[in-house]
């Protein structure tokens, strides 16, 4: 049976985890969405269509699956080859923690070591998936810039 101790040590492992976990997924969320506002903003905008217009587009480019919105880059071209295998691999990551993890994962809970394996893999995510962004700010603010919008 486990003493008080090793429940309490289990808890805090928990609440570390799960904090973790919800940044990442946090993070994964954003590039999602700021992801799908950069293919609509390069690929189907166009000049005058007005921000209901636009609304739409993206709502609907929103409401795909992430898998979907980074095919789509790649095959518009928006992406160069070492961005495309960042977010092939980052989708990978993504798919893995969201529907596998867990199961992956039990040990975490109750070890230490473990546990340190788990976070070092969802702090990667949730780095990555920030330096995606960042990435894509950069790439929209050239583009808008090319396209006659300035400072």
């Amino acid at each position: 049976m486990e003493s008080f101790d090793q429940r309490l040590q289990m808890s805090e492992r928990l609440s570390v985890i799960t904090q973790r976990l919800g940044f990442a997924l946090w993070q994964l969320q954003e590039l999602e969405g700021v992801s799908a506002q950069y293919f609509v903003l390069l690929e189907k905008a166009s000049k005058g269509m007005g921000l209901a217009e636009g609304n739409k587009l993206v709502e609907k480019a929103q409401s795909k699956t992430f898998g979907s919105t980074v095919h789509q880059m790649a095959k518009a071209g928006l992406l160069s080859s070492e961005l495309e295998l960042r977010f092939t691999n980052l989708l990978s990551e993504r798919n893995w923690l969201v529907h596998e993890s867990r199961a992956n994962s039990r040990r975490a809970v109750h070890n230490d070591s473990s546990m340190q394996q788990l976070l070092i893999r969802v702090n990667t995510m949730a780095e990555e998936s920030n330096a995606l962004l960042r990435e894509l700010g950069t790439l929209a603010e050239a583009y808008v810039k090319k396209h006659g919008v300035s400072d």
